[in-house]
C-alpha cells in the first residue's frame, strides 16, 4: 500500500474514535508511550549571567514547573515501555475495527519487564548507531519500530525477539516507512502554527497510520510463508 492508501486507512479508522484516540494518544505521550515520531531535542544556549539576572518572581513559577516535567521524566522511563505495549494494542484493536477502551492504554502492566527492556533496548541500540553516524542511527530506528505491534501479537515473544523479528519484517520496507513519515510533514508544520495544538489530532492520525503500515506489511510476509509454488515438469 502506498503512503496515502495508509494514510486514507488511518482516517477511516479513526472515523467516530477521534475523542478516545484523541486522549489515548495524549496521555501515552506523557508517559513516554508515543509508538510513531523520530523524537527531536531542544537544546536552549543560555549563559550563566542570564539565569543569575532572572527576576524571582520567574524562579518562583519556573522551578515547580521543572521539578514536575523531571518527575513526568522519571516516570516516563520506567513505565513508557509498557505503556507503549497498550498503545500498540489500542491500535491494532482500532485497526482491526474492535471495540476500544481506555483501559486498553493500561492493560500491558503485567508485561512490564518485556515493556520496559524492549522500549530501553531499542533506545540503546538507535544511540549506538547514531554515535557512529546520524544515518545508520535513522536506519536502526525504522529496523526496530515495528516492535511493539509484534510484542501484542506475539505475547510470548521476549523483547530481544521482537526486535529482531521487527528487523526482519522490516527488510525492504524501512524506505517506505520513511516516506510514510515524511508524508506528514506538510500537517506537522501546520500543528506547529497552531502553537502545538494541532499535534492533538496529528499524533493519533500518525500512529493510525503506522499501525496500518504494521497490519499491510506483516500481512503480506503471513502470505509469502503461505505460498506454495506450483510444481513444473
Amino acid at each position: 500500500m502506498t503512503s496515502s492508501e495508509l494514510r486514507r486507512v488511518a482516517r477511516e479508522n479513526l472515523s467516530g474514535n477521534w475523542g478516545i484516540s484523541v486522549g489515548v494518544a495524549l496521555v501515552a505521550a506523557i508517559l513516554g508511550g508515543t509508538i510513531a515520531g523520530f523524537g527531536s531535542n531542544v537544546n536552549f544556549n543560555i549563559n550563566e549571567d542570564t539565569i543569575r539576572n532572572l527576576p524571582p518572581f520567574f524562579w518562583t513559577v519556573l522551578l515547580p514547573v521543572v521539578s514536575v516535567a523531571g518527575l513526568l521524566g522519571i516516570v516516563s522511563f520506567i513505565i513508557g515501555g509498557v505503556v507503549e505495549l497498550g498503545y500498540a494494542k489500542f491500535l491494532l484493536k482500532q485497526h482491526d475495527k474492535k471495540e476500544l477502551q481506555f483501559s486498553d492504554l493500561f492493560s500491558q502492566f503485567d508485561r512490564f519487564g518485556t515493556g520496559f527492556a524492549q522500549q530501553f533496548l531499542r533506545i540503546l541500540y538507535t544511540t549506538l548507531w547514531t554515535l557512529l553516524f546520524i544515518i545508520p542511527g535513522i536506519v536502526k530506528s525504522l529496523s526496530y519500530a515495528m516492535t511493539p505491534f509484534i510484542l501484542e501479537d506475539h505475547p510470548e515473544m521476549t523483547a530481544s525477539e521482537a526486535i529482531k523479528a521487527s528487523m526482519k519484517l522490516m527488510d525492504g520496507h524501512k524506505m517506505d516507512l520513511f516516506i510514510l513519515g515524511l508524508s506528514f510533514i506538510g500537517w506537522s508544520l501546520l500543528a506547529c502554527l497552531t502553537m502545538g495544538i494541532g499535534y492533538l489530532f496529528l499524533t493519533p492520525y500518525i500512529n493510525a497510520a503506522y499501525a496500518a503500515f504494521y497490519r499491510n506489511i506483516s500481512g503480506q510476509r503471513q502470505e509469502a510463508r503461505s505460498y506454495v509454488p506450483p510444481v513444473e515438469f
